[in-house]
């Protein structure tokens, strides 16, 4: 394995037994655009340059030593298969059943849609209601999907109760935020800020886990810009709630990135239930407001 024209005068550098560790030090010297040659010997891997190379080589390598090797990532916390996933997208299609597509003279969206004119004029729970409510068919297929894979992840970190309550914060957050920056005749509904909250809360949580496991720091952000990455190509086009979106992964990463800070782990059985029937206790207050505004 060689990177440019090396050839037989090249002066030894570093030898190692260590595939994986020899791989690195190729990389680093061709990132740093330094020709090398790296050969197998008697069971060993020999990393050799040109003469004229060996300064700028040799403090290549020395920066990459000097921070320190890469240790491996604590395993991610495992609360065992959650139906926090399934749970919500039952309750989106069963919400979906009652209510119906959105359409002229519709009472639930007349109701619970997160208008942000009523939002700033106090009608708060529009925040979470309109999270239930989805446009059509479409609209909620694709929300159903993303809560079965982002939602499903949270509850499987955090457990069913502690996640769905975090999630529903960040949402909630979110639409909140999304009015105050229109202040306009703007209004959205659907379950999609919520999906994006938790992937950012994955995000958030995975990127303090390999902080904490002593990853390099410029690969800990990974898994932030992946939901940035996954913002760019689901959150936005025709249509999207740019900002809720947004809003959504920005405020779920950061509460995620809070609870990982703050070793929170998902807490006992007992807790998740209470935790959960807070949840769905403030989902049903909001809508019992909802209804009772439109009267």
């Amino acid at each position: 394995m060689s990177q440019d024209s090396s050839d037989d005068s090249d002066a030894l550098l570093r030898a190692t037994a260590n595939p994986t560790q020899a791989g690195d030090w190729a990389l680093v010297l061709a990132s740093a655009g330094i020709g090398y040659r790296l050969d197998q010997r008697e069971g060993r891997f020999v990393l050799a340059v040109a003469p004229a190379d060996i300064p700028a080589a040799e403090t290549a390598l020395a920066g990459y030593d000097a921070e320190g090797p890469a240790k491996p990532d604590p395993p991610a916390p495992d609360a065992g298969a959650s139906a926090l996933g399934i749970f919500s997208a039952i309750g989106l299609c069963a919400m979906f059943w009652v209510a119906g597509p959105s359409g002229p003279g519709s009472r639930w969206f007349e109701a619970g849609a997160a208008s942000a004119e009523r939002i700033a004029s106090g009608q708060w729970w529009r925040a979470l209601t309109a999270l239930t409510l989805h446009a059509d068919l479409l609209h909620l297929a694709g929300n159903v999907v993303a809560a079965l894979i982002f939602v499903s992840a949270v509850g499987r970190w955090l457990g069913g109760g502690l996640g769905a309550l975090v999630i529903l914060a960040a949402a909630a957050a979110a639409n909140l935020l999304t009015a105050a920056v229109h202040r306009t005749a703007f209004v959205s509904v659907g379950a999609s800020t919520a999906t994006f909250a938790a992937l950012g809360l994955c995000a958030g949580l995975q990127a303090v886990r390999r902080l904490r496991g002593g990853a390099r720091r410029k690969y800990a952000w990974v898994p932030l810009g992946a939901g940035l990455g996954l913002y760019a190509m689901l959150g936005v086009g025709p249509g999207a709630d740019t900002y809720a979106h947004l809003f959504g992964l920005g405020f779920g990463a950061a509460i995620g990135s809070a609870v990982a800070l703050g070793d929170m782990r998902a807490p006992r059985t007992t807790v998740q239930l209470v935790l959960g029937a807070a949840a769905l206790a403030a989902m049903a207050a909001s809508w019992g407001l909802a209804l009772h505004a439109i009267r």
